[in-house]
């Protein structure tokens, strides 16, 4: 495990601010305060904490080691964060779907114009991208994918993934 003075180390370039703690794959967004946000990322008592109890609750699941990030703002409808799920064939965005929590329907129409590119450096056939729209009106990548974790929101059709899958 990470001593309190690695993560200092980890935290520095992200200072002064707030931050959120994962792992390569997922975060523990659902137990929010204790094993995910961290309030002052410069406490290092508070960052070890939450890091700890992190890495605790993962337990084997814990996937490719600890990743600390800036908190960021985002826009929320109601009390959920603005956020869809983008699915991506050879480079290509082929279907919007609303985030797997979101409690909302279809309707978000994220910017890609800034992200396909950095999709399509990744060579990869088949991707997924979670995008949130930030507060300042940015839509921003909170997380990438290869499919494997990627749940349909229930408004979205299974018929439709797989012709995506098939292709035309």
């Amino acid at each position: 495990m990470l001593t309190a003075d690695d993560l200092a180390v980890l935290a520095e370039p992200l200072l002064p601010g707030s931050g959120i703690v994962k792992d390569y794959v997922k975060s523990r967004k659902h137990e929010w305060e204790q094993a995910c946000f961290i309030p002052d990322l410069a406490d290092a008592v508070e960052l070890t904490r939450v890091v700890q109890r992190f890495a605790e609750l993962q337990e084997e699941f814990l996937a490719g080691g600890i990743v600390l990030r800036a908190f960021e703002t985002f826009s929320r409808l109601e009390s959920v964060a603005a956020e869809v799920r983008v699915w991506w064939l050879d480079g290509e965005p082929r279907m919007l779907t609303p985030h797997p929590d979101s409690p909302f329907g279809r309707g978000l129409a994220p910017d890609l114009d800034d992200i396909e590119p950095a999709v399509r450096r990744l060579g990869c056939r088949f991707v997924t991208t979670d995008v949130a729209l930030r507060s300042d009106g940015v839509w921003r990548v909170v997380e990438v994918g290869d499919g494997q974790v990627s749940d349909l929101h229930q408004s979205s059709s299974r018929g439709e993934l797989a012709a995506l899958l098939v292709g035309p």
